[in-house]
């Protein structure tokens, strides 16, 4: 597919559709928001600020209504929408919310009604190791509906589901293969650094590390926002003004608010009624989170290393740095 052609596609897309997509602001900081016009696109090396979370995990929706003993489900009534130029990297982290939301209905109704447009675009930051990642992590492990391959004037085009073939044939564009999806699981396992860096964390504990970084981090959360993979939700009830009714919803949560492991009865003095009492906790308990727990569940990466936690930092704590600072410790403590 020529740009020509691209672009006549992306208006095509736009005419029937809720078209969602990277794109410059007044402050020209590349956001992710609903397309307007063609012009506004942006398909390119940048990241945007945030993440297509957003718009599959609301940061508040409502679960259900209730009155009396009788609860009516509230499932979110979406739109058909279109998510146009996901990054290899964004497109790992959906792949991980999939996995995780799998039975989740709320999710799965948003996703049903979902497009997924990819693109083979890489960062500039460290472009050689994303090029890598992009050949390793192979389309048939990656949940999408178009892929567009970046070649010289153009694009490769790929499907890797009926919608994407059915949107493509309704173009009248027939150029493209299709990828049949494999599960997110690829043959060779995790990334080779992720296991490294999960031994390090269960198995060479360095608590200066932690220690260092609690003393920078200030538990703002804003690291959990920006990340792609970070799902904690916390849920709120929610009283109607009529008596015996009202609603439950979940709202996006941090393991690094207070609230977030205070423990139920009586409580003694602060901090020590909370499971996380320090900041240095908090901040293992997030790492712990990506790099131990969500690869040992799921077998995929919780961390998909798009750095949207290091640019919202306001302590410019690098999750890169604490990776290498991870495998330095686990390597001296091998080497004694």
């Amino acid at each position: 597919m020529n740009k020509t052609q691209f672009s006549k596609f992306v208006e095509y897309l736009l005419k029937n559709n809720n078209v969602i997509a990277p794109q410059y602001n007044v402050e020209a900081k590349l956001i992710i928001a609903e397309l307007k016009k063609t012009s506004d696109f942006y398909m390119g090396t940048e990241l945007p600020l945030d993440s297509w979370k957003w718009f599959l995990l609301p940061p508040k929706q409502k679960m259900f209504d209730y009155k009396g003993e009788k609860m009516t489900e509230a499932l979110p009534s979406v739109k058909k929408q279109i998510f146009l130029g996901v990054s290899i990297l964004d497109m790992q982290a959906l792949t991980l919310l999939n996995q995780i939301f799998e039975q989740d209905p709320y999710y799965q109704e948003i996703k049903k009604n979902t497009i997924i447009i990819g693109t083979s675009h890489m960062p500039k930051d460290n472009f050689s190791e994303y090029f890598a990642k992009f050949e390793e992590n192979k389309l048939e492990h990656l949940q999408f509906d178009i892929f567009l391959a970046v070649q010289n004037g153009g694009y490769k085009i790929y499907t890797g589901s009926e919608d994407g073939q059915r949107f493509l044939d309704n173009f009248k564009y027939k150029d493209y293969k299709h990828v049949e999806y494999a599960g997110p699981i690829r043959e060779e396992g995790l990334d080779l650094q992720m296991v490294s860096v999960m031994d390090g964390m269960q198995n060479f504990h360095d608590q200066k590390i932690w220690d260092d970084l609690g003393k920078r981090c200030i538990s703002c959360g804003k690291c959990t926002i920006a990340c792609p993979t970070c799902f904690c939700f916390r849920m709120f009830d929610k009283s109607h003004l009529e008596q015996g009714s009202g609603e439950r919803n979940r709202c996006w949560d941090s393991c690094f608010y207070n609230e977030f492991t205070q423990v139920a009865g009586v409580a003694p003095s602060a901090p020590k009624h909370r499971l996380m009492a320090t900041t240095a906790q908090k901040i293992y308990f997030w790492y712990e989170h990506h790099f131990v727990r969500t690869p040992g569940t799921y077998s995929l990466p919780g961390c998909v290393e798009c750095g949207r936690c290091t640019r919202a930092c306001p302590a410019d704590i690098d999750i890169f740095q604490t990776q290498r600072d991870i495998l330095a410790a686990r390597n001296k403590k091998k080497e004694k």
